[in-house]
């Protein structure tokens, strides 16, 4: 039967009995939860989670980001599903133990899992973990039974959180780092080997500097050469010049002829000169045939046989002179010829060495690209041992800092000592009974009010019926007089 908006207080009245029934119920199952719950006392700890320069020691040195809001809170998120992982309960029982921890677990273990299993979802279901809606600090509060061993466990659940945080946030992996260095180290040397023994087989230092500085070598030789060579050729040339002249004159000179010497040789010359000037008045007048002419001309060539005898017996006498120019020339073909030849060898010298410079230019061109690869790996490995060697020794200072537990979660109040009870608490168990009673109690009113088909009211009649009420009879309770006396007018 439909509920009318003004019989609310009818139906209320109607099944009062039942609203009050259910509402004592809920209210003693509340006092029975009271008296017969164990009491569980509460530790609360907090922690601050730093950021930034506060959070660990850097040895980077280096400009760190800022980090976002949203950051910061993911941090303080992931810091807080930490403190109550799994592992972490796991790892706080088996601290203390099993059987300390929770006894009653130990007597009377779960059949469908294991008992430690049974205990961490007990211990989880006892440990709250409240992250504030804008800071960074995290509440931790846990329900156990025995009063002095709850801020202890409270108290390690921290330690092992601290310690989950370093290696999860801060894990330096230095044993890794340590293989990591001495393999990087051992191709260094590798690389270092090898380049040095390209540089010992080819003689190079510092391939651009020897290049630069042997391009400048060969331009100095170059016009060293040049000049040498111009030298050269000056000496040559000269040396053609005066080995001509030489040829030309001669190199004794004879001495003049004088006193009685030549005395006879001059007569015959002169008797030979007057017989030919005869011979040509001669040849004017007689026949060149004639007996006058045939004793002239046998005159003429006595004389001439005469002179030549002279003339060679007073050159074998005659005593010849070096002649001054020939030496001249000669000293001077000498001093050419000695300058020639120091000419020619710095030229000989200045080429050997301008084609040393030539094939070492092509050598070192040649290898260029082989010196670039190796010295190129050598810088990699350099670079890579450096960096590796700077991660290794940040891994090393933040082994340390594990070790020492040293980490941006930081306790600012420890587990706190619980003097009384937390749980359950009575007042607030009483409220919620209270309040869930008169929920249920109209919850029950409307349930039964719903499955009763009868009206209780004239304006349920009137709303279904859509008719005027004109009039109601109510059923009253009798009293006992008026029970009694209706009971003996029924007899």
């Amino acid at each position: 039967m439909n509920l009318m908006p003004y019989g609310v207080l009818t139906v209320m009245f109607k099944h009062w009995r039942a609203a009050l029934g259910v509402f004592l119920g809920v209210m003693l199952i509340g006092a029975g939860y009271l008296i017969f719950d164990e009491p569980k006392y509460e530790s609360v700890a907090q922690l601050i989670v730093r950021f930034g320069d506060r959070s660990v020691p850097d040895i980077n040195r280096g400009r760190q980001s800022e980090l976002t809001p949203s950051d910061r809170r993911e941090i303080v998120l992931a810091n807080s599903d930490i403190l109550a992982s799994h592992d972490l309960a796991e790892a706080t029982i088996n601290a203390f133990g099993l059987d300390r921890v929770y006894p009653d677990i130990v007597a009377d273990p779960p059949t469908r899992w294991t008992p430690m299993d049974e205990a961490i979802k007990t211990f989880q279901k006892n440990l709250w973990v409240d992250v504030g809606t804008q800071d960074n600090v995290i509440t931790v509060s846990l329900l156990h039974k025995d009063k002095a061993l709850v801020p202890k466990l409270v108290q390690k659940l921290i330690q092992l959180y601290i310690a989950h945080e370093t290696e999860v946030y801060q894990n330096p992996q230095a044993i890794f780092l340590a293989h990591e260095v001495k393999l990087a180290g051992q191709r260094l040397a590798k690389a270092q080997a090898t380049l040095e023994d390209f540089k010992g087989r080819w003689h190079i230092t510092d391939y651009d500097q020897e290049i630069q500085a042997l391009l400048k070598t060969r331009g100095d030789v170059d016009i060293a050469l040049g000049s040498a060579k111009a030298g050269f050729q000056q000496s040559r040339h000269r040396e053609r010049d005066i080995e001509g002249l030489i040829r030309n004159v001669p190199a004794n000179q004879p001495e003049p002829a004088s006193g009685e010497q030549y005395r006879s040789l001059d007569d015959a010359q002169s008797k030979l000169a007057d017989l030919k000037a005869k011979q040509a008045e001669m040849l004017a007048t007689y026949s060149p045939h004639s007996r006058a002419m045939a004793t002239i001309n046998a005159g003429v060539a006595t004389a001439q046989r005469e002179v030549a005898t002279l003339r060679r017996e007073a050159k074998r006498r005659s005593i010849a002179s070096p002649n001054v120019v020939h030496q001249t020339l000669q000293t001077d073909l000498l001093r050419t010829s000695a300058d020639a030849k120091a000419q020619g060898e710095p030229v000989r010298v200045l080429q050997t060495q301008l084609d040393q410079i030539n094939q070492r230019l092509n050598d070192l061109q040649a290898n260029r690209g082989q010196f670039d690869n190796l010295t190129r790996e050598r810088q990699i490995a350099e670079d890579t041992y450096k960096s590796l060697s700077t991660q290794f020794e940040d891994a090393r200072v933040k082994d340390n800092l594990n070790q020492k537990a040293i980490s941006p979660a930081t306790v600012i109040s420890a587990p706190t000592l619980p003097y009384k009870p937390a749980w359950p608490r009575p007042l607030l168990t009483i409220a919620v009974c209270f309040v869930a009673g008169i929920i249920l109690a109209i919850a029950a009113i409307l349930a039964l009010e719903a499955l009763d088909d009868r009206f209780s009211t004239a304006e349920q009649v009137a709303f279904i019926l859509d008719l005027p009420v004109l009039g109601s009879f109510e059923r009253r309770r009798l009293g006992v007089t008026q029970a009694l006396i209706a009971y003996r007018g029924a007899k």
